[in-house]
């Protein structure tokens, strides 16, 4: 008798709830192929679609309301809307804020890079090898050859003069020295005679050797220009390139909780913008966006890397205690197991994972 009397008071106040509404408030945030807007207050595509279907189950009337992403996640926590009707990823900050409907897509974030073509290979490799970086390194390890070298001069020019006279001269051969020490050519032409000759020279053969280890590294790094145009295979190697991905969005959520630098952007035409300019060398989102907008933008000279990471579960959005969610996801349920709803992806050439 209890559990009848709950039930019919469950049901009465999500009726009453419903009935209070004359219009529903619902946010949209155009985020194709999710949602197209079409013109004011219209908007089309996967996400719209389902909305539409569980409107007319529900028999409410609704008013759409435009609105950025932040705005939106504010205006749900505050009560300011009813639902938001875009894919919303639901992460473990956003839960906290705000209810989830039932997920009616999973998928996953992606990176957009440049295309490896021969032409954009060669101009980035010219890029890299010409950056201040590179040659503040270069100029760095003239002036250490340098100081070495003039060491070495000063103890041999007196013990060793036929190797290391006075002058231009001798200090020129020290230089030589150190140079050819540093990269162990040992053309064994010169070498130190004095006790602090062979101290120095002592010393720079071990400091030499770091110093081409680091070298080294810091060339096959900054020089690897097909690093991104082939497969990333980890968050490590995404972090030794510039990055960039949509404020607020749980892409940038997740690349901020493992350490990957990434520059905010307003949106995903402006972050792609901001890859063809040469301004990042990747931009990360969600993997569907990112394949629609470089398809319908003709951005041939960008693609979508196969590596994928942080799988996401698009839901609408709802205030904390709303009564919808209780009357939507038995609702969405049903169209999502139609034969309609997988129409509706294969329309926009969409797979779930």
């Amino acid at each position: 008798m209890h559990i009848f009397l709950f039930i019919c008071y469950k049901w009465a106040k999500n009726t009453l709830y419903l009935d209070s509404l004359s219009i529903l408030k619902v946010g949209v945030k155009e985020s194709p192929p999710f949602l197209f807007k079409k013109s004011t207050n219209h908007f089309e595509g996967i996400s719209a679609w389902l909305w539409e279907q569980v409107a007319s189950e529900l028999g409410q009337a609704y008013e759409l309301q435009e609105l950025t992403l932040s705005d939106m996640l504010d205006q749900l926590e505050a009560g300011k809307l009813d639902i938001a009707i875009n894919p919303l990823t639901v992460t473990s900050s956003r839960i906290e804020r705000m209810e989830f409907t039932q997920p009616f897509f999973v998928s996953s974030s992606a990176v957009a890079t440049h295309s490896s073509s021969g032409l954009h290979s060669a101009l980035a490799f010219v890029k890299k090898f010409f950056s201040v970086n590179f040659i503040k390194a270069i100029f760095v390890l003239f002036i250490v050859i340098f100081i070495f070298g003039f060491i070495a001069w000063l103890f041999e020019r007196k013990a060793n003069p036929e190797e290391f006279p006075d002058g231009w001269k001798g200090m020129w051969e020290g230089i030589w020295w150190s140079a050819v020490t540093m990269t162990t050519v040992g053309y064994g032409d010169k070498s130190p005679r004095s006790l602090g000759g062979r101290i120095v020279a002592l010393v720079w053969m071990f400091t030499a050797i770091i110093i081409i280890s680091g070298l080294t590294a810091s060339i096959a790094s900054s020089l690897t220009v097909n690093q991104l145009s082939g497969d990333i295979e980890s968050l490590q190697e995404l972090r030794q390139h510039e990055v960039g991905s949509v404020a607020v969005s749980a892409s940038l959520r997740f690349l901020e909780d493992n350490y990957v630098p990434a520059r905010p952007y307003n949106n995903v035409q402006a972050g792609l913008d901001a890859l063809e300019s040469g301004e990042i060398d990747a931009f990360v989102y969600d993997e569907p966006i990112l394949k629609y907008e470089i398809l319908s933008g003709n951005r041939t000279e960008l693609q979508v890397l196969p590596y994928r990471f942080n799988t996401q579960y698009y839901s609408y959005g709802l205030p904390k205690g709303s009564a919808l969610a209780d009357r939507i996801n038995p609702i969405m349920l049903s169209v999502l197991e139609s034969s309609r709803w997988q129409a509706i992806l294969s329309e926009y050439d969409l797979k779930e994972e």
